[in-house]
C-alpha cells in the first residue's frame, strides 16, 4: 500500500500542472501544510508587466484579522478586524493602526508577544481588471509572505505555500468574476507555528549574569529544521523578542495573452573600442505558461533519453517578432533592434547578440558615472505588441583577478575586482537588514543607502542572517552605483531539513528576479556556516546548481569566511591589523561595539535607568536596567569591556552620564575603524578588500553600527568615511601605546584611487602635545601615483620626552596638492603611558596582540583637550527640501581662535531629527573655515520650528542658530 500511494503522488506531481515539485510529505507542528493537496512553491517567477498589463493590490484596502486555530470555515467569525496596508508586518500593522504602542520603546515588544501565536488573515475586495480577457492568463503574484500562506479566491481554496522569498504565484483567469468584485483571503502563519520558543526574558541567568540560552525550549533560530527563514528576525541574537510574521511584500496582478515573454535575461558580454556587446536571452511561450512546467523530476530518471518515441517539436505558426530598446536617462533611444522569431508550441528561448555603440556605462561609486538604461522587450504578434517587459540595466563588466599576495590554502578565490578594466581596492560594509519587523518603505531604503554612497562605500553585502532583499533595495543600488554581494539566508547553521523543493522555488525566484541588476555583483551561499558539511550537502548543490543554470555572469562563493575571506573581531591595539592580516586578500568582517547617541535612549528607555553605567560588566548589572539591557544586542559581562575599555581612553568610566558613555564608546570605536581602515588600505595590492560590520542597525540597539534603526549617523561613520575618500593620507602608525623617552616612526602612506595623480604633492606631519603645542614637524614632496596606488613617505621620528607620561599625544598628517589646496587630514592621539614603564607588561604588548586596557585613572582625552580652549562661529548658508521631511543644509564653520577646535561637532536639538554630514567629530585648524552639508531626516515635522543648529567641540563652547 506504501508503494502504491508514493507511486501515485509521483503521477500526482507530474501530472498537476499546476501543483509543485514537492517531495515534502511528512507532518509535524512545524510543517502545517504536509498533508495539503495544492501547494504552489515553484521556481518560476513571474516578471513584472506594465501598464494595463499590470495591477497593484498592495497598498490600502485590506483587512487584517485573526484567530487562535486556522479556520476550516470561510463564513466563521474572525477577530479584532481593523484596515491596514501592506507591505507590513502584523506588528507595524498594529502599530500604524494605533492598536498598540511603538514596538521598540521600552518593554512594548511584551505586548506583541501574541502575534506568532495566530492565524492571520488578509482581506481585500477588487475588480476584475479590463485587460483580463477571455483566453488570457491572469497570474496572482505574491513576492513575500512571512511564512505559511493559504489563498482562497472567491471562496476557492487556489492552494497553499511556504516560504517568504517569493510566491504563491497561481493563474487565476477562471475564478475572476466578468465585470464584477473579487474578494482575496489570504491565510498567514508565523514560521515557528505549533513550536513557539521559550520567551528568552524569562530564562535562568548564569553565574556571570547571562542568560543560559542553552536551556531555551522549542524553535531554534540557529537550528531551523526545515524552516527557511533567516534568524535575525526569528528571535536570535539581539532580536529574541520580535518573531516577523505577515504580507511583507507586494502583491500583483500580471494579465498576459496566451503568447508572451517571461523572465529576460541581459549580460554585458564585451566592451571595446567604443562598443558593448550584450546578450539577451527570453523565454517566449506560445498557448501556455510557466506554471505548467517542471524544472526537473523529484525522482530518479534519465533527464532527456530515447525511449521509443520521437515526440518531436512543433512549430507554431505566428508571425512572430522581438523588439529591444535600450534607453537612457535622458529619455534617448541608444539601441533598437526587431528580429522575426519563429517559436515552437510551448517554450522556446529567443536569444540574440545586441551591439551598442558609445555605451553609458554603469560604474560603482567613485569610478564614475552609475549610468542606467531602461531595457524594453516587447513580443509582437502580427505586428502587434501582444507583450511587453521593462527592467532596469547597466552596462558593465566585473571581473575578479588574482590579488597579489601569497595563497596560503586550498581553497582560494581571486579577490582583486576589476570593473570595465579597472582595478580598485573595494571600499565595502556589512547590510543587516532595514528593520527587524520587516518595514522596508523606499524612503527608508534611500536614506540609509544614500548615507553610505556619501560615506564612500562602493560594496554592500547583505548578511546571511539577513534578507534576500526587496526590489527598492536593488533599485537604488543600481541609480547610486552601490555595488552588492547577495548572500542566500543562510547563518550559522547546518539544514539538512531544509525541503528541497521549497529551498529550490525560494533560490531560483531570486536568482532570477536579481540577475538583470546591474548592482548585483556577487552570489555568496550565506554567513558563517560550513558549506562542506553533510547538514548542508544537498542545500548547496541547489543552489550551486541554479546558479550554474540560471546566472553564469555573477561571481559566487559558497560563504563567507572561506577561499581567502577573514572575519575578525579582535580586542587588541588596531595597529596589529597591519601585521598579523598583511597576507589577507580580503576583510569581509570586523568592526567594534559602540552605543548610539544618548537620544535614542532618551526616548527609548526609562531615564531612571541612567544609573550606574560605568558597571555594565557587572553581573548584577541587569537587575534595575530592564529596558536599557533590553535595548542591548547580545547582552553579556563577558562582551561589554572591549567596549567600555577604549571609552576608558576618552572619558572616566567609573560612573558616567548617559552622554559621556555613548560619546566615549563611539570615539573609541572610531578610532578602531579609522587604523584598521588605513591599515588594510595600506596593504593594497596583497589586500584588495574591506567590509567592515556593520551600517545600519535593525532596532534601537546598543551594538557595532554605523548608524542607527532611526537614521543618524555616529562617529564611526565619519572615522570611516574620511577613510573611505579618494585620496586619503594616512600615518602608518606602529601602535597607538608609547612609554616616555621612546621613538615614534611617522611613515606615511597615501592610498589614491582616482586615474590621475596628484603631481607636485606635499605631505606635512605635525606632533602636538596635548595643550596643542607643537613638538615637531616635517613637510616634504611625494608623488601621488595614479590610482589605485599606495605611495609612501617617510618624514621622520619624534621621540617623546622622557618626562611626558601619562599624557596624550597628537599627530595631524595633510596632503596638499600642488597648489596649496588641502587633499585630504588625518589626526591620531597616541598615549604616552607609565603603564608601559612595567617591562612585563610592555613586552606583552609589543609582542602579541593584547586585550585594549582599560584607563581608570586616565589619562583621559576629551578632559584633557579641553583645557586648552578655542571659538568657533557659525552660519547657515543654505537649505533646501531633499525629499519628504527632509532637507540639506549647508554650514559654514570658522575656528576663530588660537588652537585646534577638536571634535568639532554639527548637532541639531529642540527636534526628533536623524542628520548625516559630510563631515563631523572633525579637526578645524585655527583660522580655518570649513563648509559641511548636513542631510537632516525630520523625524517630528510639527516641532522642527523649534529646531536649533549647534556647534561645538571639545574645547570650544556650544554656539547655536536658529535655522531659516
Amino acid at each position: 500500500m506504501k508503494k502504491l500511494n508514493l507511486l501515485f503522488l509521483g503521477v500526482f506531481l507530474l501530472g498537476n500542472v499546476t501543483s509543485a515539485q514537492s517531495v515534502t510529505t511528512a507532518t509535524s507542528p512545524d510543517n502545517p501544510f504536509a498533508d495539503e493537496k495544492n501547494k504552489l512553491w515553484q521556481p518560476y517567477r513571474i516578471t513584472p508587466r506594465m501598464g494595463a498589463q499590470h495591477v497593484s493590490l498592495s497598498g490600502d484596502g485590506w483587512e487584517l484579522s485573526h484567530t487562535d486555530q486556522p479556520i476550516t470555515d470561510l463564513n466563521a467569525p474572525r477577530k479584532d478586524a481593523f484596515q491596514t496596508s501592506i507591505p507590513n508586518s502584523v506588528h507595524w500593522s498594529y502599530f500604524k493602526a494605533g492598536k498598540l504602542p511603538h514596538p521598540y520603546y521600552h518593554k512594548n515588544s511584551d505586548q506583541y508577544k501574541f502575534m506568532d501565536e495566530k492565524a492571520w488573515y488578509y482581506r481585500k475586495s477588487f475588480p476584475t481588471p479590463a485587460s483580463a480577457k477571455s483566453g488570457n492568463y491572469v497570474f496572482l503574484c505574491f513576492d513575500g509572505v512571512d511564512y505559511f500562506s493559504k489563498v482562497w479566491l472567491n471562496g476557492t481554496l487556489v492552494g497553499v505555500h511556504e516560504g517568504m522569498f517569493g510566491g504563491p504565484t497561481v493563474e487565476i483567469s477562471k475564478l475572476l468574476k466578468p465585470g464584477g468584485q473579487n474578494e482575496l483571503l489570504v491565510e498567514v502563519r508565523a514560521g515557528n507555528w505549533g513550536n513557539k520558543a521559550t520567551d528568552y526574558e524569562s530564562l535562568p541567568r548564569n553565574s556571570n549574569g547571562e542568560y543560559m540560552i542553552e536551556k531555551r525550549k522549542g524553535y531554534n533560530p540557529r537550528a531551523s529544521d526545515r524552516i527557511i527563514k533567516p534568524w535575525v528576525i526569528s528571535g536570535s541574537s539581539g532580536c529574541e523578542m520580535f518573531f516577523s510574521v505577515g504580507m511583507w511584500q507586494d502583491v500583483r496582478l500580471e494579465i498576459v495573452q496566451p503568447y508572451h515573454l517571461e523572465r529576460p535575461y541581459l549580460t554585458t558580454t564585451s566592451i571595446q573600442n567604443g562598443k558593448a556587446t550584450l546578450h539577451l536571452s527570453s523565454e517566449v511561450l506560445a498557448d501556455t505558461n510557466s506554471l505548467g512546467y517542471q524544472l526537473h523530476p523529484w525522482k530518479n530518471a534519465q533527464m532527456h533519453h530515447y525511449d521509443g518515441r520521437v515526440p518531436g517539436t512543433t512549430l507554431s505558426n505566428a508571425n512572430l517578432s522581438v523588439l529591444v530598446e535600450l534607453v537612457d536617462k535622458a529619455g534617448n533611444v541608444a539601441f533598437t533592434q526587431e528580429k522575426p522569431f519563429k517559436a515552437f508550441k510551448g517554450r522556446t528561448w529567443f536569444e540574440d547578440d545586441l551591439t551598442v555603440t558609445n555605451p553609458k556605462l554603469w560604474h560603482p561609486n567613485g569610478l564614475g558615472e552609475a549610468n542606467l538604461y531602461t531595457v524594453r522587450v516587447a513580443l509582437k504578434k502580427d505586428k502587434q505588441i501582444v507583450d511587453e517587459i521593462k527592467f532596469p540595466f547597466g552596462i558593465r563588466i566585473i571581473d575578479r583577478i588574482k590579488s597579489a599576495g601569497p595563497r596560503y590554502a586550498d581553497r582560494w578565490e581571486n579577490w582583486q575586482f576589476v570593473v570595465n578594466g579597472r582595478k580598485f581596492f573595494v571600499k565595502g560594509m556589512n547590510f543587516t537588514p532595514q528593520d527587524v519587523l520587516l518595514e522596508t518603505s523606499k524612503e527608508r531604503y534611500r536614506w540609509t543607502l544614500e548615507a553610505a554612497k556619501k560615506m564612500g562605500v562602493q560594496l554592500i553585502r547583505i548578511w546571511g542572517g539577513g534578507l534576500l532583499e526587496s526590489e527598492h533595495f536593488y533599485d537604488i543600488c543600481n541609480e547610486l552605483g552601490l555595488m552588492v554581494w547577495q548572500d542566500f539566508p543562510i547563518g550559522n547553521q547546518d539544514t539538512p531539513l531544509y525541503p528541497q523543493d521549497i529551498w529550490e522555488a525560494q533560490v531560483v525566484q531570486t536568482i532570477v528576479r536579481l540577475r538583470n541588476h546591474p548592482s548585483l555583483a556577487v552570489w555568496c551561499g550565506g554567513n558563517e556556516f560550513n558549506p562542506y558539511s553533510y547538514g548542508n550537502a544537498a542545500t548547496m548543490g541547489i543552489l550551486e546548481r541554479n546558479l550554474d543554470i540560471f546566472d553564469k555572469s555573477r561571481l559566487y562563493v559558497r560563504t563567507t569566511p572561506d577561499d581567502g575571506s577573514l572575519h575578525t573581531y579582535p580586542d587588541m591595539d588596531p595597529t596589529w591589523y597591519g601585521v598579523g592580516y598583511k597576507y589577507e586578500p580580503w576583510i569581509s568582517e570586523t568592526g567594534m561595539h559602540s552605543m548610539p547617541e544618548a537620544n535614542l535612549f532618551y526616548e527609548t528607555v526609562d531615564n531612571k535607568e541612567f544609573t550606574g553605567l560605568g558597571k555594565m560588566w557587572d553581573k548584577d548589572f541587569y537587575q534595575g536596567h530592564d529596558e536599557f539591557i533590553h535595548h542591548f544586542t547580545e547582552y553579556g559581562p563577558s562582551r561589554v569591556p572591549r567596549m567600555l575599555s577604549r571609552a576608558s581612553h576618552i572619558t572616566d568610566m567609573a560612573d558616567p552620564t548617559i552622554e559621556a558613555v555613548t560619546e566615549a564608546s563611539q570615539i573609541g570605536a572610531g578610532e578602531f575603524y579609522q587604523v584598521f581602515s588605513e591599515k588594510m588600505q595600506g596593504n593594497y595590492p596583497v589586500t584588495s578588500g574591506l567590509m567592515p560590520w556593520v551600517f545600519k542597525r535593525h532596532w534601537p540597539v546598543i551594538a557595532i553600527q554605523m548608524m542607527d534603526w532611526f537614521g543618524n549617523a555616529g562617529a564611526p561613520y565619519y572615522f570611516l568615511k574620511r577613510t573611505y575618500e579618494p585620496t586619503h593620507v594616512a600615518v602608518d602608525i606602529p601602535r597607538l601605546l608609547w612609554k616616555p623617552g621612546e621613538r615614534i616612526s611617522l611613515p606615511v602612506k597615501i592610498s589614491h584611487s582616482l586615474t590621475q595623480p596628484i603631481p607636485g604633492a606635499k605631505v606635512s606631519v605635525r606632533v602636538l602635545d596635548d595643550t596643542f603645542k607643537t613638538l615637531w614637524q616635517q613637510e616634504g614632496s611625494v608623488n601621488v601615483a595614479a590610482g589605485p596606488s599606495v605611495s609612501e613617505a617617510k618624514p621622520g621620528e619624534f621621540t617623546i620626552p622622557s618626562d611626558y607620561r601619562d599624557r596624550y599625544v597628537l599627530v595631524l598628517a595633510e596632503l596638499r596638492d600642488g597648489s596649496g589646496k588641502l587633499v585630504s587630514r588625518s589626526f591620531y592621539y597616541p598615549r604616552s603611558l607609565s603603564m608601559l614603564e612595567d617591562n612585563a607588561f610592555y613586552q606583552k604588548y609589543v609582542s602579541n596582540p593584547i586585550p585594549w586596557p582599560t584607563l581608570e585613572k586616565g589619562p583621559f582625552l576629551k578632559p584633557t583637550v579641553a583645557k586648552t580652549t578655542t571659538s568657533l562661529t557659525a552660519s547657515v548658508v543654505s537649505q533646501k527640501p531633499t525629499g519628504t521631511d527632509q532637507s540639506q543644509l549647508r554650514v559654514k564653520v570658522t575656528n576663530t581662535g588660537k588652537a585646534p577646535a577638536f571634535m568639532a561637532k554639527l548637532d541639531i536639538t529642540g527636534t526628533k531629527r536623524a542628520i548625516v554630514a559630510s563631515d563631523n567629530f572633525t579637526w578645524i585648524a585655527p583660522g580655518e573655515t570649513q563648509e559641511i552639508d548636513m542631510d537632516v531626516l525630520w523625524r517630528e515635522p510639527a516641532t522642527r520650528s523649534k529646531a536649533v543648529l549647534s556647534v561645538s567641540a571639545w574645547n570650544a563652547t556650544p554656539t547655536t542658530a536658529k535655522l531659516p
